[in-house]
């Protein structure tokens, strides 16, 4: 009978593990969908669950912005990822820029995506829209156009851009211990279509 009891508990916790996956440095990716449009290119929906550490919400109510990145790669097929990588090092886009910031006059979050902005009444509101997309359209016309949705891997990743913090918060942020390191890791499109 003991026996059987640590098996349902074990059981359980799996159960929860499988359900609740753990979250990476606090950046969950919970929507990565693709769909591979006729005309070769890729339409990208993402959605992300963003956990922001107390130092980063202070950092916040003092004025400071902080820029999060969702970039894709391309790694199939591979001849074409290979080109893209290498146009990438001279652009960048590959890459939406959400800027967040609070602005303690009207009390709220604003989300920024170049000279669009989005205001939010509670942190909680403005980190589900950080990462957030739907058709964004990457690669150019035709860059898929002869390979089918099977043939095609493209990851996705949102990330705090430390670099864009003010300069001595990015030597906070190299040490270690103190790290930030909000990063969802590359994450596989569900990629559909044609």
């Amino acid at each position: 009978m003991h026996c059987c009891k640590k098996i349902k508990h074990f059981l359980a916790l799996c159960l929860l593990l499988i359900c609740f996956p753990a979250m990476a440095d606090g950046v969950r990716a919970t929507r990565t969908d693709g769909i591979k449009m006729p005309n070769g290119t890729v339409l990208v929906g993402t959605r992300f669950y963003l956990e922001l550490p107390k130092p980063l919400q202070e950092l916040l109510k003092q004025g400071i912005p902080l820029q999060f990145d969702l970039s894709y790669q391309l790694n199939r097929p591979t001849r074409v990822a290979y080109k893209l990588r290498f146009s990438h090092l001279f652009s960048d886009e590959n890459v939406i820029s959400y800027k967040l910031s609070y602005h303690p006059v009207t009390n709220r979050y604003r989300v920024a995506i170049g000279s669009f902005y989005t205001e939010y009444p509670t942190l909680e509101t403005a980190l589900k829209a950080l990462g957030a997309t739907a058709n964004w359209e990457i690669l150019h016309q035709g860059s898929l156009k002869d390979y089918s949705s099977s043939d095609i891997q493209i990851s996705v990743q949102l990330a705090l851009n430390e670099q864009r913090l003010p300069k001595p918060y990015q030597v906070n942020a190299a040490d270690k211990s103190k790290r930030w390191n909000l990063d969802s890791g590359w994450v596989r499109l569900n990629i559909v279509g044609e």
